[in-house]
């Protein structure tokens, strides 16, 4: 088998104002990231107010982080 393709995902999952999970995914993210720079990113994201939820308002914090590789691989 052949790998055709991979990508990977930065995913997000925060916690809005009723303690419910909203989740962000980000295509393509950097390879160096860390898990510093994505706390950091995330707070910033929460400080801004810039995403709320409809019932739950402004997010309240980052709950977790993650990076999901996908991987396709051809049939020969």
């Amino acid at each position: 088998m052949a790998i055709k393709s991979e990508t990977k995902t930065l995913q997000l999952t925060f916690v809005d104002g009723l303690s419910k999970n909203v989740s962000y995914s980000i295509s393509n993210p950097k390879a160096d990231l860390t898990k510093a720079t994505v706390d950091t990113a995330a707070q910033t994201i929460v400080d801004s107010k810039i995403f709320a939820t409809t019932e739950g308002g402004n997010l309240t914090g980052l709950k977790s982080s993650q990076i999901v590789t996908r991987k396709v691989e051809t049939l020969e």
